[in-house]
C-alpha cells in the first residue's frame, strides 16, 4: 500500500521551522512571531501581537503575499485577519483573554506556500 507523506511538498500540511539557530529564508519570510506577556490575570484583557516577516521580510504583490493569519490558545480559535496584496502587511494586534494557560499559537497562508506554524508561545495564566 502506497503511503504519502508531506515531507518535500511545501504545500501540503503545515510547515515549521525546522532549526531555529539556522532558518532558511523561506522560513525566516513564513513563520508568524508571537509578542505577548510571559504572564497574565485570568479573565483580564491582554494584547498579543503576530508578525509574518519580522526575521526577513516577506513580498506583498499581487503574485505572492500572505492571505490571513490565525490565533490560537491551544486548539481554541481566538481571532482571524485577513490581508490583500500591496495594501496591507501581514502584522496582527489582537486583544484577548485566557483562562487556561494553553499556548498561544499563530497560524497564516502565503499563496504560494502554503500554510506555516508559529512557535508555541507559553503564557502564564494566574
Amino acid at each position: 500500500m502506497y503511503k504519502y507523506t508531506c515531507e518535500g511538498d511545501i504545500s501540503c500540511g503545515v510547515n515549521i521551522v525546522k532549526d531555529k539557530k539556522n532558518m532558511t529564508d523561506l522560513e525566516k519570510k513564513h513563520s508568524p512571531v508571537i509578542s505577548a506577556p510571559g504572564k497574565v490575570n485570568k479573565g483580564e484583557l491582554f494584547e498579543v501581537t503576530v508578525e509574518v516577516g519580522k526575521y526577513m521580510k516577506h513580498p506583498n504583490t499581487m503574485g505572492h503575499f500572505i492571505q490571513w493569519i490565525e490565533l490560537y490558545s491551544g486548539n481554541t480559535f481566538l481571532g482571524r485577519a485577513e490581508f490583500t496584496p500591496e495594501f496591507s502587511d501581514p502584522k496582527i494586534k489582537m486583544v484577548v483573554m485566557l483562562k487556561h494557560g494553553h499556548p498561544l499559537i499563530a497560524v497564516e497562508r502565503c499563496n504560494l506556500h502554503g500554510i506555516w506554524s508559529s512557535e508555541p508561545k507559553s503564557i502564564k495564566v494566574v
